[in-house]
């Protein structure tokens, strides 16, 4: 409580000693009143709550008396100030205006100002309801408000309901279209509508739609006796029972009544389970045919042949066409351009397109290696004659890098592809020396043939001739290289050929002129031979034809001592006799004289 009584004691000091007071805005101020600064003061040891904004001052002022005299508080007792002089009475007036402010706190009242309530007329209060509400109205009708009038669609078809909304920007998301077989109702008609026709709606409103898919095409009809019936009959339970696949063909007929059934043909189901999409056809006689003219008859599925002995006998021409087929075969018709049953006069055109079989397709080939080929080749349906021509290329061997048939084309069977199959690169070696010391022209042919299949090599010996005692022999390899096109070695080995070669490579030959010595002559070979003397006995006549390589064939046995011993020449005729001279590599034939008879 001592800091709130110094400071409402210096605050009355200020008070007394400034001409004007200083305006608060966290207060409300109040008149003051007669009341004197003693009695303001009795509030001092009350409690007061002030703003945290407020000021508080370092130190204590030292408290003064109104009249400007000082007073010093003892130091044991709480201090009584004095008791200010009376100022002169002043008007009361606003501590707020700050024109007129209090000399001192001697009479000061408190007063609290009432505000008068704010009170709202109701006229005012009604109109403004009434107005809020029309302009809620209006925004709802102009933003909110449905306004697209709904049409009846029932009857009309699902491109109706896509005109209308696209015409009226309505949202297609929001329209679902369930669809059900219906008898009564076509094919995509609007069978009913969830919207009621005249009512009004807005563009994201969501619509339903039921629209038929047609006659349920499962449903069973009972099959009825065709061939008695007439061709009025027949088109009205078509008609009535909405068949979908059953179809009339009028064609002349002389055995055949106009209008009755000639014959049918159902081609899915049978007669007792035919159903709403069983596929049938109708032929129905339009009588004989007019004179003059000739019914056409159906020949897809027979034979050419069958159809020009048909036309020669009534005297019709053909024209005919050749097509690949799948599933019709070889010189059988697949159509034919005039319908059966209608007339042509004699004399008139009648087309047909005959079937050359199944067509073998050309695929593109090129980048097939040698298995895939193989595979390929093997198929039944690709009976083609392939002819395979090599060449030299930078593609992996057994690659196709050509074909003679462009990719897509068909062909009859049999038909010659010529393929180009690479070689890779010519490899000139197989072994480090396989061409040193032979005849230079067999590298020359070499490279010749591998240039026949397309690798386009020079060779020569452009690094001239020496004599070699290692090659002797004039026209040998003495040494060779690999060169680029441009004559640089290539980086194989050391000669620069130890790998395949590149397409307009060049081969170098150093080539032997013959040997650097000269050889020594070898003398020619003495002849061995001796004259014939068979005094001498069969085993010395035996030693001496050994000795000079002089062939022996004995017939029988003749004795060693023998001296009457016959000497044939090889032929077994002519006879050598004594003195006679046999000569190295004769074969001669030795026997006993025949006994006489």
């Amino acid at each position: 409580m001592n800091e709130k009584k110094d400071f409402l004691s210096s605050l009355a000091d200020e008070l007394d000693t400034k001409n004007e007071g200083a305006a608060k805005d966290d207060f409300e101020i109040y008149h003051a009143s007669s009341k004197s600064a003693a009695e303001l003061r009795n509030f001092k040891d009350q409690d007061y709550d002030f703003a945290e904004n407020s000021v508080q001052p370092k130190t204590a002022p030292k408290p003064t008396s109104m009249g400007g005299a000082s007073a010093t508080p003892k130091a044991t007792a709480t201090p009584t100030p004095k008791q200010a002089p009376k100022p002169t009475p002043q008007s009361a007036g606003s501590l707020r205006d700050g024109k007129k402010s209090p000399h001192s706190f001697q009479q000061e009242e408190l007063k609290k100002i009432d505000k008068k309530p704010f009170k709202l007329d109701p006229k005012i209060l009604i109109a403004g309801i009434i107005g809020l509400i029309a302009i809620i109205g209006l925004v709802w009708f102009f933003f909110f408000a449905p306004k697209i009038p709904m049409p009846d669609f029932v009857g009309k078809t699902i491109n109706d309901v896509g005109a209308w909304a696209k015409q009226n920007n309505i949202e297609t998301a929001g329209i679902i279209i369930n669809k059900e077989y219906s008898l009564e109702y076509d094919k995509d008609v609007i069978i009913s509508q969830d919207q009621k026709a005249g009512s009004k709606i807005k563009n994201d409103t969501a619509l339903t739609f039921v629209a038929s898919k047609g006659a349920d095409p499962d449903e069973v009809i009972a099959f009825p006796d065709l061939m008695n019936m007439t061709y009025s009959e027949i088109k009205d339970w078509i008609d009535t029972n909405k068949l979908q696949k059953t179809k009339i063909n009028t064609q002349y007929n002389t055995l055949v009544e106009k209008d009755l059934v000639i014959n049918y043909d159902l081609k899915t189901g049978t007669e007792s389970n035919f159903t709403r999409g069983s596929t049938l056809t109708i032929n129905i006689s339009k009588g004989p045919a007019p004179a003059g003219t000739v019914a056409i008859e159906n020949f897809v599925g027979k034979t050419y042949a069958e159809l020009e002995q048909w036309a020669n006998s009534k005297k019709i021409l053909l024209e005919k066409t050749e097509a690949y087929s799948d599933t019709v075969e070889t010189g059988k018709i697949i159509s034919q351009n005039i319908k059966v049953g209608e007339s042509l006069e004699e004399g008139g055109k009648l087309g047909v397109v005959v079937s050359k079989g199944k067509a073998v397709k050309i695929p593109n080939l090129v980048g097939y290696t040698k298995e895939m080929l193989d595979v390929w080749a093997a198929t039944p349906e690709n009976k083609v004659t392939i002819v395979k021509k090599e060449r030299y290329n930078s593609a992996p061997e057994g690659t196709v890098i050509g074909q003679s048939l462009a990719a897509g084309t068909q062909v009859d069977q049999g038909t010659v592809l010529e393929l180009t199959i690479s070689l890779y690169m010519p490899q000139l070696e197989t072994n480090s020396r396989a061409w040193y010391g032979k005849d230079y022209l067999e590298l020359i042919k070499w490279v010749d043939d591998a240039n026949g299949k397309g690798a386009n090599l020079a060779a020569g010996a452009w690094a001239g001739e020496e004599k070699s005692d290692t090659y002797p022999t004039p026209g040998q390899i003495i040494s060779y290289s690999c060169l680029d096109a441009k004559g640089n070695q290539l980086p194989y080995g050391a000669n620069g050929c130890a790998r395949p070669l590149p397409i307009d490579a060049k081969i170098s030959m150093k080539i032997s002129s013959g040997p650097v010595t000269q050889p020594t002559p070898t003398p020619a070979p003495v002849l061995k031979e001796f004259k014939v003397d068979k005094n001498l006995g069969y085993a010395t006549f035996k030693a001496l034809c050994g000795a000079n390589g002089i062939t022996v064939n004995p017939i029988g046995t003749i004795a060693d001592n023998s001296t009457t011993f016959v000497i044939l020449q090889s032929d077994g005729v002519n006879t050598i006799n004594n003195g006679q001279t046999l000569s190295e590599g004769m074969s001669i034939i030795v026997q006993e004289p025949t006994p006489a008879p």
